[in-house]
C-alpha cells in the first residue's frame, strides 16, 4: 500500500474529462444525445433507444477535427492552482479507447491519428509539476470500444436499453494483455503519475474483472510505481489505497479509510454544449467541506470544450472556490475529522500538533445556536479565519457556545478557529 498522506492533506483535486467526445459536445448532426447528459458516452448513446450508438467509422471522423489549437496545459494547471486544488487527474483513455498520449500499443491516439500531433498527457504532467500540483491519470480499464476484445456498456439497465454483445473471455484476455496492461505500464514509466484512477462500478463489470486480472494490474502498479495511489473503482477494495464513491455521491459519515467523491460542475463529465445545470458555488463549497469533515476528498470535474478551453461558467466557479479557500483553507488542508459530534449548523475539522490543537468550525447557519458539543475546556483564543476578529466562547452544559460578531455573512460560510493548548 502506498502512503496517502499527501492525498489526505491536499483534500481537493481537479478531474478533467477531455477527448474526441468533446468535439460533438453532446449532439450528433444537430440531434442531442439520448438516455442522459453524459457527453463522454455519446458514441454508445446517440439516438437512444432507436440505435445502439454512432458507427465506428462515423465517430472516427472526429479524429481529423482534433487539432488542439486552443489547448494550453499551463492554463489548465493554473486554474487548478487558483481554485485551491492540490492535484489534477486527466482522462488518459476513456471508454471510447482513444489515448491522449503517444502510446506505442495502439494507433488510436492523439499523436498518430490526429492533426494535433501533441502528447496531451506529457504536456499536462509538466504543467502540473511546474505549478506544484500532484498529477494523476484516469484509465478506463474495463470498457474499451476501440479494441475488439474490450468491454461494452453493461446494458440493459433501464427500459429501452439496447443489449450489447460482450466479448468472449479469450477476446477480453487479448485486450487485457495486449492493450490494457501495456498502456498502464507506459503511463507509469513515462509520466510517473502520483495517482491512477480506474473506472468500473458495482456488479455490472460482469465476469471480466476477475481477481486474477485485477491482481495482475495492481501488481504492475506496485512493481513499477510503489508510491502511486490506486482507487477502489479498479474493481476491488482490497489492496487499493483509497475508496472512490459513486459519481456525485457524498456519504453522510466517514468510510473508515481514505476516500473521495468525484463530482461534476454541472451534469455531464465531458463537455456538453446544452448542459446548463451549473451548481452554485455555495453547494460546491459545502460538498468540499462535508467530505473533508468526514475524512474524504473532493475531486471536482471540468469538461473542456473541443478547443481545449474551460467554459466561463466553470472558471467562475473554480475561482470563487479558490477565493473562499484563500481565506479559509487552513480549516481543510492538512486537517482531519474532529472527534466532537457533527453539529446540525455546520461542520468541524481539526489539526493537531505537539503543542496543541486547532478546532475549525465551518458555520453553514450563522444565526443558529452555535454549540460545539463535547469537552467544555475553553480555548486560548477563537477568531474568524478570514479577518482575525475575535469570537466569544462560553462553556455550557452541552459543550462550547460560539457567539459570532453581528454581521451580514453572505451565502458562503464563515469559519471559526479555536486554539487549544496542550494535549
Amino acid at each position: 500500500m502506498a502512503s496517502t498522506a499527501w492525498f489526505e492533506d491536499t483534500r481537493f483535486g481537479m478531474f478533467i474529462h477531455f477527448g474526441l467526445y468533446s468535439i460533438p459536445g453532446g449532439s450528433w448532426n444537430g440531434v442531442p444525445m439520448g438516455r442522459n447528459r453524459l457527453a463522454e458516452w455519446i458514441r454508445k448513446q446517440q439516438g437512444w433507444p432507436s440505435t445502439v450508438g454512432i458507427p465506428r467509422e462515423d465517430y472516427d471522423g472526429l479524429l481529423a477535427q482534433f487539432d488542439l489549437r486552443g489547448f494550453d496545459a499551463a492554463a489548465w494547471a493554473r486554474e487548478a492552482r487558483l481554485a485551491g486544488m492540490g492535484y489534477v487527474v486527466l482522462t488518459a483513455k476513456h471508454h471510447d479507447g482513444f489515448a491522449l498520449w503517444d502510446t506505442q500499443v495502439s494507433d488510436y491516439q492523439v499523436v498518430r491519428a490526429t492533426p494535433a500531433r501533441r502528447d496531451v498527457v506529457a504536456e499536462l504532467a509538466a504543467a502540473c509539476r511546474a505549478e506544484g500540483l500532484r498529477f494523476g491519470l484516469y484509465y478506463s480499464h474495463w470498457l474499451d470500444w476501440e479494441h475488439p476484445g474490450g468491454g461494452q456498456p453493461p446494458w440493459p439497465e433501464i427500459p429501452g436499453d439496447p443489449t450489447f454483445v460482450q466479448p468472449s473471455q479469450e477476446a477480453y484476455e487479448a485486450y487485457w494483455t495486449g492493450k490494457c496492461l501495456p498502456q498502464v505500464e507506459e503511463l507509469l514509466v513515462r509520466y510517473r503519475p502520483d495517482l491512477l484512477w480506474f473506472d468500473s462500478w458495482g456488479t455490472r463489470t460482469g465476469h471480466f474483472l476477475t481477481p486474477d486480472r485485477l491482481g495482475r494490474l495492481i501488481g504492475l502498479v506496485r512493481r513499477l510505481a510503489p508510491d502511486c495511489l490506486i482507487n477502489s473503482r479498479i474493481g476491488t477494495t482490497e489492496g487499493v489505497d483509497f475508496l472512490s464513491t459513486n459519481d456525485n455521491e457524498f456519504p453522510a459519515v466517514g468510510l473508515g479509510r481514505p476516500w473521495e467523491t468525484s463530482g461534476t460542475l454541472n451534469d455531464s463529465w465531458g463537455f456538453h454544449r446544452q448542459d446548463f445545470g451549473w451548481k452554485p458555488v455555495e453547494q460546491l463549497v459545502r460538498h468540499l467541506v462535508d467530505n473533508v469533515s468526514r475524512g474524504g476528498n473532493y475531486q471536482l470535474n471540468v469538461g473542456p470544450g473541443a478547443d481545449g478551453a474551460f467554459q466561463p461558467a466553470a472558471v467562475h466557479r473554480l475561482r470563487a472556490l479558490g477565493g473562499w479557500l484563500q481565506a479559509h483553507g487552513a480549516a481543510l488542508y492538512g486537517t482531519r475529522p474532529s472527534r466532537r459530534p457533527e453539529p446540525a449548523w455546520g461542520r468541524l475539522t481539526e489539526s493537531r500538533a505537539d503543542d496543541g490543537a486547532t478546532l475549525y468550525a465551518v458555520v453553514y447557519e450563522p444565526n443558529a445556536d452555535l454549540v460545539v458539543a463535547g469537552p467544555t475546556r475553553l480555548p486560548e483564543s477563537a477568531w474568524i479565519l478570514e479577518s482575525g476578529e475575535p469570537v466569544a466562547v462560553a462553556a455550557v452544559a452541552e459543550g462550547l457556545r460560539l457567539t459570532l460578531p453581528d454581521r451580514r455573512w453572505g451565502h458562503l460560510p464563515p469559519v471559526v478557529g479555536l486554539r487549544f493548548a496542550g494535549p
